[in-house]
């Protein structure tokens, strides 16, 4: 069965049950969420999200839909087409890198290392930089040409770097994921020895 999706991307003034909105006008709609990112940004709240449905939407319906349902959080909502995919990679058989860059704050930063990966073919898939006072850091997700070395993309970074207060890193995502999975957090209260009285709380 053929299933149509659509990009959906709602911002507003940071309130609690944004998420629960708009996923539930989806759902309701016959929708089935593909992949979803969202952030809060200087107290606005934004979210993007990748949806199928079994059968072409109107995009304005949806979009109506979606501010209506959610109409006390006054959302500004975008519903587009995302077509049929062409299956064919930006970074033709590109793997992907976490790249982090982190040092002092200055007008330009995010232009300059983005103009060195793009000297570079590196397509850039997720990107998230802040800066707090005087300090600017920056991660991203990127895909690296296949015949392009991380040095080099390295070495471009500094270079850009020199002088500006700004160290680079270029780590493979297996190596990255291999050192940073999150493991299971029990948040409570630990469960009680076997034959132990449970304490009421």
């Amino acid at each position: 069965m053929s299933m149509s999706t659509y990009i959906v991307t709602v911002t507003a003034i940071d309130c609690v049950g944004i998420v629960h909105s708009v996923t539930g006008t989806l759902r309701d709609h016959g929708g089935n969420i593909l992949e979803l990112s969202q952030t809060v940004m200087r107290d606005y709240f934004t979210i993007i999200l990748a949806v199928e449905f079994p059968e072409p939407r109107n995009t304005r319906t949806l979009s109506a839909a979606i501010i209506a349902n959610g109409a006390k959080f006054d959302l500004n909502v975008e519903v587009i087409a995302a077509g049929t995919p062409t299956h064919v990679a930006v970074v033709e058989n590109g793997e992907r890198f976490i790249l982090t860059v982190l040092g002092v704050d200055r007008p330009g930063n995010i232009h300059g290392i983005s103009e060195c990966l793009m000297r570079n073919g590196v397509n850039i898939v997720d990107l998230h930089a802040r800066s707090d006072g005087e300090k600017f850091s920056l991660v991203m997700e990127a895909f690296l040409p296949q015949a392009l070395s991380p040095g080099v993309v390295r070495q471009a970074l500094e270079q850009f770097g020199r002088g500006l207060g700004l160290e680079s890193y270029v780590q493979h995502e297996n190596i990255f994921l291999a050192t940073t999975e999150p493991s299971p957090v029990r948040v409570g209260p630990p469960p009680p020895r076997q034959g132990a009285a449970v304490a009421p709380y």
